[in-house]
């Protein structure tokens, strides 16, 4: 009945009222680093708000972008997405393919997209894309010195991070992120180094200049705080 549709409609909309943030990563190792921030990381808004780790089966540059649309359109009211680009850089079509969303993504953000771009593209507006260049450890590396030495992949990043004391024993794996002290808890002291450290994604010079964006994450973070403490003023 026209009753149960507006019933329908109605609880879609309240949902969406809600706040729900999804990350989507395209690892495990971003996984549980999220999720080690989300525990940790002084932001009263995070404990009020949904924000949920991602980590879709298919990994392709298409495809992370597709599976974040979908999360917009069905539960959440905005998505990070942190994409690595250790696996484009090798793959002549997926790194076109990334350059030709990234590109629209630039444009949504800045609000340039017109007609069926707009159409396609314009739910980029409620993205945050997220690079790491090659991937999520160079942030770790930000949080020790500035750097935009470029690394193909982690396999040669590794050795440099490991010279560093309190990497030495780094590993890709869940037992090392969960030991005490955790990752998050292991890389606090450097937060606002990486945080100055980071430098924006250049898309001409990524074949060459390494650098990560996890910087903006906890910028997004830090905004949903003030919009937190500004809503609770208001009420």
């Amino acid at each position: 009945t026209q009753k149960n549709v507006n019933n329908m409609a109605r609880e879609r909309k309240q949902k969406k009222a809600h706040t729900a943030i999804a990350i989507i990563v395209d690892g495990q190792d971003e996984k549980w680093y999220v999720n080690k921030v989300k525990e940790h990381y002084p932001c009263d808004a995070l404990k009020t708000i949904r924000v949920k780790p991602e980590l879709p089966e298919r990994k392709k540059v298409q495809e992370l972008f597709d599976f974040a649309k979908s999360k917009l359109e069905k539960e959440y009211t905005f998505v990070v997405l942190i994409i690595d680009l250790d696996e484009p850089l090798r793959d002549t079509k997926e790194f076109n393919k990334f350059k030709e969303l990234y590109t629209k993504y630039i444009a949504a953000k800045n609000n340039l997209l017109v007609g069926r771009q707009k159409t396609n593209y314009g739910w980029m507006g409620k993205l945050l894309l997220i690079v790491n260049n090659p991937c999520l450890e160079y942030w770790y590396l930000l949080h020790y010195c500035k750097t935009t030495k470029f690394f193909s992949d982690f396999t040669t990043l590794c050795p440099v991070l490991r010279k560093i004391p309190d990497l030495a024993q780094y590993e890709k794996c869940e037992k090392y992120y969960n030991n005490h002290p955790n990752i998050y808890v292991r890389l606090k002291n450097g937060l606002n180094n990486a945080r100055k450290n980071a430098i924006p994604f250049d898309l001409e010079n990524c074949t060459v200049q390494g650098g990560s964006e996890m910087n903006h994450m906890f910028d997004y973070f830090d905004k949903l705080l003030t919009d937190w403490h500004d809503r609770k003023l208001k009420t």
